[in-house]
């Protein structure tokens, strides 16, 4: 399984753009095939901050998201709305618990 976060603070202005670009892109990254969990969140302290939280059962099921029409039409249009480079970060874990 592979956990990737994804960590961006957008442009002066830009913010409703970016939630309505993520929000094109959520439901059909949902529904992709190895698409475990796709969620947009923002950051309760940084109103222009977010976050892509995700789990791919296999990198390759992530590389194939890459090569879908809405996640190109995010990755075309989100450089200009957000300041700097996003924060990526990815995990590759065998399994995972869940703690109740």
């Amino acid at each position: 399984m592979l956990i990737l976060i994804a960590k961006f603070k957008t442009k002066p202005g830009c913010r409703e753009q970016l939630i309505e670009l993520a929000k094109n892109a959520i439901g059909p990254s949902n529904n992709e095939e190895g698409c475990i969990v796709y969620e947009f969140l923002q950051d309760p302290f940084s109103e222009d901050s977010f976050t892509f939280y995700e789990k791919w059962r296999s990198r390759e099921d992530l590389e194939l998201h890459f090569e879908e029409p809405h996640f190109k039409e995010f990755a075309t249009k989100v450089p200009e709305l957000i300041e700097g480079e996003p924060s990526l970060v990815s995990y590759e874990i065998e399994s995972e618990t869940i703690i109740s």
